[in-house]
């Protein structure tokens, strides 16, 4: 039994609060008086505890019995407690950018799926409004249906929202599903070819961060820095600058 009581803390339940539930559980529909004999608790006492498991949604008033409670099914109650978590986790990131520090340490976001991807593309993306983003980009020929249609979306965005950016990509036939982006004012490529140049990641520099998304596993990481960042921004330059205007012209894009 203390297995069991043990797996009902584990969701929340004090150990009286488990001892009533699993009573309710074995007896079917009872009032205090059965439980309490059941259980070993006093009867007052286990009035109490059944009024607060209603309120925590494990047992429910039996209809048109007053003080007769039943119990839930664990199976429900523990699928409801798994999807807690799980909704809950998404916030997870936010919540890690919020643990405070001294000078600058980096934060490291991790996210998988491609839910996970999306909210990688759009964190902070608000805080960038008409500025400039720099980067490394993947070859397109590693992008999925789901991880492509998931670029389209912050393209969307950003164009609308006047975000540039200035990137070396792969020159390949897969770019034809990008034309529209690459036709934008707001996009300004060197096309790179797969020979010097080819990756499974995007590598994307911001003032503050670095996001790394890998588009064939739609799994993305983010590095909170601003020392990182500008590190890598300024290697970007570096780079763009030596390049010269030879990968300004694309041979698949006209």
């Amino acid at each position: 039994m203390e297995h069991l009581i043990k797996s009902l803390q584990d969701i929340g339940l004090s150990d009286k609060e488990a001892k009533v539930y699993l009573t309710l559980l074995q007896l079917g529909p009872s009032n205090p008086y059965k439980i309490a004999k059941k259980s070993g608790l006093k009867r007052p006492t286990a009035y109490v505890i059944a009024e607060e498991l209603i309120k925590k949604n494990f047992i429910v008033q039996s209809p048109g019995e007053k003080h007769t409670y039943i119990a839930r099914s664990p199976e429900v109650l523990f699928d409801e407690h798994e999807k807690k978590i799980s909704d809950s986790k998404k916030y997870l990131p936010e919540l890690q950018a919020l643990k405070g520090g001294t000078g600058d340490k980096p934060t490291v976001l991790y996210f998988e799926g491609i839910d996970g991807l999306k909210q990688a593309l759009m964190y902070k993306v608000k805080e960038i409004d008409n500025t400039e983003v720099v980067g490394f980009y993947a070859d397109p020929d590693f992008t999925t249906k789901e991880t492509q249609e998931a670029a389209f979306e912050f393209n969307n965005y950003r164009m609308a929202h006047n975000i540039k950016v200035r990137a070396l990509v792969t020159e390949s036939s897969s770019l034809k599903s990008y034309e529209k982006y690459f036709e934008d004012k707001t996009f300004l490529p060197k096309y790179i070819p797969k020979d010097l140049y080819s990756s499974n990641a995007s590598f994307e520099f911001y003032p503050n961060l670095i996001k790394i998304i890998f588009y064939d596993t739609a799994v993305s990481i983010i590095i909170e820095s601003p020392t990182v960042a500008k590190a890598m921004r300024q290697i970007f330059e570096m780079l763009w600058l030596r390049l010269g205007d030879e990968y300004q012209e694309s041979k698949i894009i006209k």
